[in-house]
């Protein structure tokens, strides 16, 4: 009998006496043991709306008995920018290929980086970036037409050294395959094949360890990510712009990374060697 069997076999045994407060209290401790607190959330959500509809519709219940569960809590996210000086271990690593690869592309790997630190996008954005989104018109700043969560487009505005290094990629892409249409993805493998998510952590996480640089926990690529927000940030930019340059929906998220500089600051002004001075006399 199979996972799924099981499951069938134990729900077919429940019956609305089950759902009293202790069965349910009990059921959720042993599901938070090994779930994370939006796992558990979800769960909660989801069971609450099912108890809430017995009681409706069918007066089977005589009170919700998941308001006697507490949801719990979510820890504040923080974005996880690296420091300049990593940032430049990590972009001149990724301007030569690992020397064991059998099938380096360097041109790739520079453009690659240099879209994630030019124009902070996801790593699923980078995956779904099409030849033709990049625009170039003459006297103006090139663009990115990038496609984010819930296929909301939006404009990214990118620096001639990105445009440089897309543009070398793209010539010797050409010369491997033939000619690169608008729509045609973007960045590709050795084989021509579309990049995928996991190839791209894969490149990343390489340009980290040919650093010598410890790689953050989490996706990688959203690292540089983060480092190009708060690079923004200390360079002057506002929540609203950057808010429209990550493609966020909620303000909330952007807020974070005002937050992440912000404490920065603190470390920063924490540093002044004058603040020594200030010390009272020893008695």
């Amino acid at each position: 009998m199979d996972s799924v069997d099981r499951f069938d076999a134990v729900l077919g045994q429940l019956s609305l006496a089950d759902l009293h407060r202790d069965a349910i209290v009990a059921a959720f401790a042993v599901y938070a043991d090994d779930h994370s607190a939006s796992s558990i959330r979800r769960v909660r959500s989801t069971w609450h709306g099912f108890c809430k509809w017995l009681i409706v519709h069918h007066e089977a219940l005589d009170q919700n008995p998941i308001d006697y569960i507490e949801a719990p809590t979510s820890a504040k996210w923080r974005p996880k920018p690296i420091d300049r000086t990593d940032l430049a271990q990590v972009i001149a690593a990724a301007q030569t290929s690992s020397p064991t690869a059998r099938n380096p592309w360097p041109e790739l790997e520079r453009a690659l980086c240099a879209v994630f630190v030019g124009a902070g996008v996801r790593v699923g954005e980078a995956v779904a970036l099409r030849a033709g989104d990049v625009h170039r018109t003459p006297d103006e700043v090139a663009k990115l037409h990038v496609t984010g969560k819930g296929a909301k487009t939006r404009t990214v505005p990118i620096p001639p050294e990105v445009v440089h290094a897309v543009d070398r990629y793209l010539a010797d892409r050409t010369e491997r395959h033939g000619k690169v249409r608008n729509t045609d993805p973007l960045f590709v493998r050795v084989s021509g094949e579309p990049l995928t998510t996991k190839v791209i952590d894969y490149l990343v996480g390489g340009w980290f360890r040919r650093a010598g640089i410890a790689p953050p926990k989490g996706a990688l690529g959203h690292s540089l990510r983060h480092t190009y927000a708060t690079m923004l940030i200390d360079q002057g930019g506002t929540v609203p712009e950057l808010q429209r340059l990550l493609g966020h929906s909620d303000m909330s998220t952007t807020q974070a990374y005002i937050d992440v500089a912000a404490a920065g600051i603190e470390q920063t002004a924490l540093s002044n060697p004058a603040r020594h001075l200030l010390a009272p006399p020893n008695d």
